[in-house]
């Protein structure tokens, strides 16, 4: 079992992996040649914050995958109506093959992660946002041919997307600068994270 909680969970090889894996995905799509790699599998996909791009590449993606991809508005379950986290996980775990959150709380996140006894993807927490980023570093691969050695750049507040882009492009390879506020800097974990990079992160 590997949960995707945020980007520190990938190694660099597992993160090339994935990006490699979800380039062919992305070319057997086009030519109608898309593998039933989830033929058989459910998984959770529960919202807790709105959602339009992300809530839309999981259930299209789960699909063409050949797997059920069940939305739930976390609102409308029992945990809605102040039922424990553990219980929920016990339930998600009883009945799907994986969960995907897209939630408030880091360590709510990771509290189903531990409960459950299923992977659980991150679908954006107040920390990080590995999805959004792993998509990022894919984009920027197609249109440049590679990472390694690239300069990211990023321009706003330390926030879930600093956190896993910092973190994301320094394992992919990539030298990385952000400007943000003094008052809204990165997470300190994340800071120290790229401290084992020197004169890649500015």
């Amino acid at each position: 079992m590997k949960h995707l909680l945020k980007m520190s969970d990938l190694s660099p090889a597992e993160l090339h992996h994935i990006l490699d894996v979800a380039e062919e995905l992305k070319a057997e799509q086009k030519a109608g040649t898309t593998p039933a790699l989830l033929k058989g599998r459910s998984v959770a996909l529960m919202f807790s914050k709105n959602s339009t791009r992300t809530r839309t590449s999981f259930e299209v993606g789960v699909y063409q995958m050949g797997g059920l991809g069940n939305y739930m508005n976390t609102a409308e379950l029992q945990a809605g109506r102040g039922e424990p986290l553990r219980d929920t996980a016990r339930v998600l775990g009883r009945y799907y093959d994986c969960a995907v959150w897209r939630t408030y709380r880091q360590r709510d996140l990771e509290e189903l992660a531990e409960l459950s006894g299923i992977p659980v993807i991150n679908g954006l927490t107040d920390y990080a946002h590995p999805c959004q980023v792993l998509a990022d570093l894919m984009t920027i691969r197609e249109h440049k041919g590679k990472l390694e050695g690239l300069k990211l750049c990023y321009v706003g507040d330390g926030n879930n997307m600093a956190n896993a882009l910092i973190v994301g492009g320094l394992k992919a390879g990539m030298s990385v600068a952000i400007a943000c506020p003094d008052i809204y800097r990165p997470d300190p974990e994340v800071l120290a994270f790229a401290e084992q990079y020197p004169g890649k992160f500015l």
